[in-house]
């Protein structure tokens, strides 16, 4: 069984790596130097993906706790269940 931690950490990963896609592809290889003076909309657009992904941090912090509340009941249950043989 894997443990709750090493899930929480493969989120954290999961989330790390969509963001750097999103602004990589919100930047793009020419607006490389660019960044020396953003323009406004760069600015929004860029907001606008660090809220999109703070978001979705959000969601899956949300669903891994609910995953580690129901491991944790499955375990607890386990170990008060009724003696086996």
């Amino acid at each position: 069984m894997i443990p709750s931690w090493a899930i929480g950490f493969a989120f954290i990963i999961a989330v790390v790596a969509a963001a750097q896609v999103v602004v990589r592809r919100l930047v793009g290889p020419a607006n490389r130097g660019a960044w020396q003076n953003p323009t406004e909309p760069d600015v929004a657009r860029l907001t606008q993906a660090l809220d999109d992904v703070q978001r979705r941090l959000g969601e899956l912090e949300e669903r891994m706790d609910f995953a580690e509340r129901l491991l944790a009941k499955e375990r607890v249950a386990e170990r008060l269940g009724p003696p086996h043989g």
